[in-house]
């Protein structure tokens, strides 16, 4: 799996962005629904959104690592693991 696609798919997740401020620390959380766990903060929406999408990037090369094969698809992006 090239790199590429990893971020293809993560920017398309971060798309989907839910983001909530947050007053302590003051900033902004990202989180994308149906992707349990992964979530970024931010001191504005921008530096939430470029969080996530590096977030997103490590989370779904973990998974690819170890072989899960749940990773959703988003917008017709799929990434799968191969063993």
């Amino acid at each position: 799996m090239e790199r590429s696609d990893v971020v293809k798919w993560a920017e398309a997740a971060a798309k989907h962005a839910k983001l909530r401020e947050i007053d302590e620390p003051a900033g902004v959380v990202a989180t994308v629904a149906g992707i349990d766990g992964v979530w970024a903060q931010g001191t504005d929406v921008r530096a939430a959104k470029t969080e996530l999408v590096e977030v997103l990037i490590d989370w779904a090369a973990l998974k690819i690592e170890h072989g899960d094969d749940d990773i959703p698809s988003i917008d017709g992006v799929s990434l799968y693991a191969t063993r």
